[in-house]
């Protein structure tokens, strides 16, 4: 309870300390809104990951205050990622010019919610610790609050300029009835970058990153009747036998670096590339079983994109063309447990693997009148999955394709500012296949039959969304805005997904 209150203090501290970077900025409110939220800067905005080419990414400062509400229904989804959300969030953003030298930039936000009907996995933070996780046949609502804090600092030295950030994340879960998970997990990352003007339109750019991520999990049962098997699974169903039964207390320990190279148009009107790679591993120790080291994962990251951006005097259009490539392998420790309290390792094996190929074509054409802008926005993505666990040999593969296609429109009136987008999605699958060399009847096998059900599916997706801006103060605006998603799969079956937030703009 102390931690929960000490984050609560630090957020209070951080969202004041962003009311306090009130812009000092002649150009209206509506104005630097307009600015922020257009296609633009969304389509450029992988050039600015690197924290001194955050001098780059606007000409106005802006800070924006928001609270609101979220909420998600879902007919079909992996079963360990549940079927709903409802959460609540606050949020701070704030990007602030001190001159044309200096500039700092940061957020933080406040989640309180409730995932639905999680099964198999009594974990946290699944797309990030997957297969490794705990679970067991019963499940259910899983209660969270999570705290994110982030800031970082760019600043120019002639034709360089350096730039350092960090943000922390710290998550809290956990199950008021049996089963009952007490999960806490800690994230940091750290970057410092640094850029050269090499001519007066282009920039290039480095930077290193460093993560630090740990997790910890707590499963206890109340029950007078007895409690279910607790698994440790490591891909695709399979569980470690070792440790089945009631070792309830884990630990995941994890680090990662990488780097990135931009070579990009500051004035978003040329040729622009972007290299990076990022490798993250952790360890997941048994921490009531002689703290051994069950299993490990390897993930390493490679991305490329080309883009080319023409800026005319009532028009912008952009390409892009972008290669992602993912390669996550899990080892597994054997031991000899001749006695039940002494546990020796006595080889490691690689039994998981998981690699993802993504390659995704995106363009943008924009026509930037403040008065009445529109844009269109297409792109396409091929990927392709290929999940694989050896013994006993269980495998999925899948081949995507998904086409979407994104409109927004926004009005900029005398004293408010109406922004209106729409998007159409389609999910086709070229191919799908789920090998089970061991194919049996039971709970697991109709979670694996489910799960590839969902990642097998085609879908359409549309999003509707609008936000409503008011200039209340020439320096203060309030705003309204909401989003729908909508996703119809076969039989029937649809997501929905709901957000609406208010908020204050200075």
């Amino acid at each position: 309870m102390n931690l929960i209150m000490s984050f609560r203090s630090l957020f209070l501290f951080i969202i004041l300390s962003c009311s306090l970077l009130q812009a000092q900025d002649s150009t209206s409110v509506l104005l630097r809104i307009h600015e922020d939220l257009s296609p633009e800067n969304t389509f450029a905005r992988r050039f600015y990951t690197n924290p001194a080419n955050q001098h780059y990414a606007r000409r106005y400062s802006l800070s924006e205050l928001s609270a609101g509400y979220s909420s998600a229904a879902q007919q079909t989804n992996i079963q360990q990622l549940g079927n709903g959300i409802r959460q609540f969030l606050i949020k701070a953003q704030s990007y602030y010019k001190i001159n044309s030298e200096n500039t700092v930039f940061g957020n933080a936000h406040y989640k309180n919610g409730k995932r639905k009907n999680v099964r198999w996995n009594e974990s946290s933070d699944y797309q990030i610790i997957y297969p490794y996780v705990t679970a067991d046949s019963i499940g259910g609502d899983l209660s969270y609050e999570e705290y994110s804090f982030s800031g970082g600092y760019a600043k120019v030295l002639n034709k360089i300029t350096l730039g350092i950030s960090a943000d922390y994340r710290a998550l809290m879960e956990y199950r008021d009835i049996d089963p009952r998970p007490k999960n806490t997990v800690s994230d940091l990352n750290v970057s410092t970058g640094i850029s050269l003007n090499i001519s007066d339109h282009y920039v290039l750019g480095s930077a290193l990153n460093l993560q630090k991520y740990t997790q910890s999990n707590n499963l206890k049962f109340f029950s007078e009747l007895g409690a279910p098997a607790v698994y440790h699974m490591v891909g695709l169903g399979v569980y470690n036998k070792l440790l089945t039964g009631n070792k309830l207390s884990s630990y995941y320990d994890g680090r990662g670096y990488g780097a990135n190279v931009q070579f990009f148009s500051k004035d978003r009107n040329g040729f622009g590339l972007l290299l990076g790679y990022h490798q993250f591993g952790y360890e997941k120790i048994m921490t009531e079983f002689q703290n051994l080291v069950a299993s490990t994962i390897l993930e390493n990251q490679y991305e490329g994109e080309v883009s080319y951006f023409k800026k005319l005097k009532e028009k912008f259009w952009g390409a892009k063309i972008g290669l992602f490539y993912t390669d996550r392998t899990g080892k597994e420790n054997i031991f000899d447990n001749q006695s039940t309290t002494s546990y020796i390792k006595i080889a490691k094996h690689t039994k998981y693997t998981n690699q993802a190929t993504s390659v995704v074509f995106s363009g943008l054409y924009y026509v930037p009148n403040p008065e009445l802008s529109w844009s269109i926005a297409p792109s396409f993505t091929l990927k392709n999955t290929a999940e694989k666990y050896l013994d006993p040999l269980r495998t999925i593969d899948l081949q995507q394709g998904i086409g979407r296609l994104d409109f927004a429109i926004s009005k900029l009136l005398s004293t408010s500012l109406i922004n209106v987008s729409a998007s159409l999605e389609h999910n086709w699958i070229l191919s799908s296949e789920m090998e089970l060399s061991d194919r049996k009847a039971n709970l697991i096998f109709n979670m694996l039959n489910y799960n590839f059900t969902f990642l097998s599916s085609p879908y359409t997706k549309i999003n509707l969304a609008a936000r409503w801006d008011y200039k209340y103060q020439p320096d203060l605006n309030f705003f309204v805005k909401t989003s729908l998603d909508y996703y119809s799969f076969p039989q029937k079956q649809n997501n929905t997904f709901f957000q609406m937030s208010i908020g204050l703009t200075f």
